[in-house]
């Protein structure tokens, strides 16, 4: 591999944020906490946040959820979620997190794809993986970016499509959950629970379903494939080639819901933050999925904030790889991964992302899709409908 990168430093996170906070004003506060790597988080913690974590931790917001009071109505509040983490586990996270930014300079054709491989508490620290098809582009990669080792992988990927189409029943009444087949009129995919923009639900899956395309499919029908026969739910309003995903509108009187059926349990009210991810990665938390086709699985998550070129004819950032391939078929493309609500876990699940693709080839063994931290980032739209002024 190429030569190591070393202009990387990390900063003093602990020791920043604890210079005079009783006296700091909220937008000092907020400006530390920014210029020390919480980026977007800033502004969403409080002095009682980070004094609530011991001597060597920090806060972090795993995540954002609706409201207890609004997990039965179809709008208002969405909360931040926090915990706490080492403090030197959260400076090797933010580390990694801009190696890899500064790595994207390294890349040319043959470089399909790279993730942030978060550390583990007390373990191994975080890396950038890379996976190059050829071993002229992995020699152009850095051994290491500051003090973030790079680990190369060469990959020969096959790319496979969803053609299948398969039948159930689905529709309680015109509400619809995700979870369940969904189909144009030549491929079939899995329909996502209930996305916002705003307070408006619709339905959404993967955009590849429709064959990558972002515009050509304005106003294509979209069915739901029951006992009943074939039954149009929707027309598409617009795809996302970057992010693999494609918006819906309901039409004939059908409704999205924030539900997974099969899920347990099965109401949808958040979605996790990136650094909320790795938070999982570090502990070993699984992620869960349901599908039509291989129904409910868990796998733990193998990397985040990932970029891959290997499928479709963009390249797609904001990549959560997960689990094992044999986990995902054709046809369950537009499913989402989650894990229950930490806080209430009887309660409701919170969205990791969504599954668009799967490994084909030797040495890599994942799920992988956009997450959802990074559709709310670029579009706006939730898995919870979000109040005014919410990230």
């Amino acid at each position: 591999m190429g030569e190591q990168d070393d202009t990387g430093k990390r900063p003093a996170v602990r020791s920043a944020i604890d210079r005079r906070l009783s006296t700091m004003g909220r937008r000092r506060f907020v400006s530390t906490l920014a210029g020390v790597g919480f980026g977007s988080m800033a502004g969403l913690l409080t002095p009682d946040d980070v004094l609530a974590a011991g001597r060597d931790e920090v806060p972090l917001v795993y995540g954002h959820v609706r409201t207890p009071d609004d997990r039965d109505s179809s709008s208002k509040g969405v909360e931040p979620r926090t915990t706490t983490v080492p403090a030197d586990w959260f400076a090797d996270l933010q580390a990694a997190f801009d190696a890899h930014r500064r790595l994207g300079s390294h890349f040319r054709l043959g470089v399909v794809g790279s993730a942030v491989v978060p550390g583990e508490f007390g373990g191994r620290n975080a890396a950038v993986a890379v996976d190059v098809t050829d071993d002229e582009a992995g020699g152009e990669v850095p051994e290491s970016v500051g003090d973030v080792p790079v680990e190369v992988t060469r990959v020969e990927p096959e790319i496979s499509e969803s053609t299948d189409r398969s039948s159930d029943e689905t529709v309680a009444g015109k509400r619809v959950p995700g979870g369940v087949t969904c189909s144009n009129r030549d491929a079939s995919g899995t329909l996502a629970p209930a996305m916002y923009d705003g307070e408006t639900p619709f339905f959404a899956t993967s955009n590849h379903v429709y064959g990558g395309d972002g515009g050509r499919y304005r106003g294509e029908p979209f069915f739901l494939f029951g006992s009943g026969g074939a039954r149009k739910i929707g027309e598409v309003r617009r795809g996302y080639q970057l992010d693999d995903f494609v918006r819906i509108d309901p039409v004939n009187g059908f409704r999205p819901t924030s539900e997974i059926r099969g899920a347990s349990p099965s109401a949808v009210v958040g979605r996790f933050s990136r650094e909320g991810l790795a938070e999982l990665k570090a502990r070993g938390a699984k992620m869960e999925k349901v599908t039509p086709n291989t129904g409910h699985t868990s796998g733990t998550i193998q990397a985040i904030d990932g970029m891959t070129c290997a499928y479709g004819k963009v390249c797609k950032r904001g990549q959560l790889k997960w689990g094992s391939q044999s986990d995902m078929v054709d046809g369950d493309s537009g499913s989402v991964n989650y894990r229950p609500d930490p806080e209430n876990p009887g309660s409701g699940v919170i969205v990791g992302g969504l599954n668009n693709a799967r490994t084909w080839w030797p040495g890599e063994d994942y799920i992988w899709g956009t997450a959802a931290y990074r559709i709310a980032n670029e579009h706006g739209f939730t898995f919870a409908p979000p109040t005014a002024g919410a990230p």
